[in-house]
C-alpha cells in the first residue's frame, strides 16, 4: 500500500497488493471504510450486520476500482492544484481520503468507483 501525503497530509491510497488477513485501510475516524479482506480457502468469516445509526460526514470521499485495463489518474490536492500523476492498473485501487482526480483511459478499462453517500450534484470542474 502507498500512502499519498502532500504537506504531511494523506490525500490518497493506493492498494496494489492486497496483504493477508482482514486489514483496515483507512482510519476509523474517515467517512469511507475501506477494509481488505485476503484469506485460505476454507476460512469462514462471521456473519454480521450492523445496526441502523445516523452517521453525519462532512466530506466525500471516493475509491476507484480497476477491474480490467490502465489508468493514469491525475491527483489534485484541496486546493485543486495537480500534485502527482500515477497509474493504476488491473487489481489496484485508489482511495481519494481528500482532494480529487481526472481519469486517463490507457487502455479499454472498467472501472468501478464506490463513495459515500447519499448522492448530492456537487461536483467542482478542476
Amino acid at each position: 500500500m502507498d500512502r499519498i501525503y502532500q504537506h504531511n497530509k494523506l490525500l490518497a491510497i493506493r492498494i496494489k497488493n492486497i496483504p493477508y488477513g482482514s486489514v483496515p485501510v483507512t482510519e476509523g475516524s474517515e467517512p469511507l471504510q475501506l477494509v481488505t479482506l485476503k484469506h485460505p480457502q476454507g476460512t469462514y468469516l462471521q456473519a454480521h450486520l450492523h445496526t441502523p445509526k445516523k452517521r453525519v460526514t462532512k466530506s466525500l470521499q471516493e475509491c476507484l476500482i480497476v477491474k480490467k485495463g490502465k489508468v493514469r489518474l491525475d491527483l489534485y490536492d484541496e486546493n485543486k492544484k495537480l500534485f502527482k500523476k500515477i497509474s493504476l492498473q488491473e487489481g489496484q485501487t485508489l482511495i481519494m481520503v481528500r482532494g480529487g482526480y481526472g481519469i486517463h483511459l490507457l487502455k479499454d478499462s472498467e472501472l468501478i468507483e464506490v463513495k459515500n453517500g447519499p448522492f448530492i450534484e456537487d461536483k467542482v470542474r478542476i
